[in-house]
């Protein structure tokens, strides 16, 4: 298990690390006033091209967070970056291919449509609220607390051979600001995974009942599904004769939302806005498994 954290941990700190650099590298070979240009002007065009980006690029919710922190800094709509974050860890096609094997591929389209409407409709509700008066402040190293938009457009774009080193600096920066988030992210996902492994999901009480749906909804939350996670744990599930709206209802709740991620989001917003988030996608959770369990079961 300790080996299996601390190359789990090697393998997200180069990806968090490569990713918050070549984002930015972007942002200042493109600037933030282009950035925020690409991703629409409108909320409905700029959730669209978040969920894009998102469905783009599987990341965990690890290594999606230097993208929300560019994005936000960058001053892209709430709509924008609230798309990207929800969607990443849900629709990856990996994810949905392993889906589609074990509960078929109508209930995985479902699943698909269902994880799209709710990225969608939460980034629109997002921008309607004004998220941003609830996000708080972005640390950058020397630079202090930003509001969320700021900028690296002091100067212009001097090549990558003078670029490298700055976006280096602010990698190092954004990584030490969430380094002790993400290592207790970790420790939590391994210590859940350790304590409840996929035969033990299986026998999670209410998962045999008639609140299969529900339970397995909240058991989701729980957990860090990834793709490596998912598959066992799908697979228990379904030789343990649970339906396969559970396992969908199970498989959006952990995706989407769970304690390793509440940890890391904890740091970007408030209490209140991580308890709205988790009972949202709860409820999403539960109506996408009711939605397979009527049409496909």
């Amino acid at each position: 298990m300790i080996r299996d954290a601390l190359w789990l941990f090697a393998e997200l700190l180069v990806l968090f690390v490569g990713v918050s650099f070549g984002l930015a590298l972007l942002r200042r070979r493109l600037g933030d006033e282009r950035l925020r240009s690409l991703m629409g002007a409108t909320p409905i065009t700029a959730a669209l091209r978040g969920i894009a980006i998102g469905f783009i690029t599987p990341f965990c919710t690890y290594s999606a967070v230097p993208v929300l922190v560019s994005l936000r800094q960058a001053g892209v709509t709430p709509a924008g970056y609230v798309a990207f974050i929800v969607a990443a860890p849900v629709l990856d096609p990996i994810l949905f291919g392993a889906l589609a094997i074990i509960v078929g591929l109508p209930a995985a389209l479902i699943y698909l449509g269902v994880a799209f409407a709710a990225a969608l409709l939460l980034a629109l509700l997002a921008e309607k609220v004004d998220l941003d008066r609830f996000m708080k402040p972005l640390a950058t190293g020397a630079g202090g607390p930003l509001s969320g938009t700021g900028s690296l457009e002091q100067t212009p774009w001097q090549g990558l051979r003078l670029e490298w080193r700055p976006a280096m600096r602010a990698s190092r920066a954004l990584l030490r600001t969430m380094l002790p988030l993400l290592v207790l992210g970790i420790a939590i996902g391994m210590a859940i995974t350790a304590f409840l492994p996929p035969e033990t999901v299986a026998r999670v009480p209410g998962l045999t009942s008639q609140a299969a749906i529900p339970a397995a909804a909240v058991a989701g939350i729980l957990f860090y599904i990834n793709t490596e996670l998912f598959v066992p744990i799908a697979d228990a599930l379904g030789s343990a004769g649970i339906g396969v709206g559970a396992i969908v209802a199970l498989t959006i709740a952990g995706a989407g939302a769970n304690v390793p991620e509440f940890v890391i989001l904890a740091r970007l917003t408030t209490r209140r806005v991580l308890a709205a988030f988790g009972g949202y996608v709860l409820a999403v959770a539960i109506a996408g498994g009711l939605l397979v369990q009527f049409l496909v079961a």
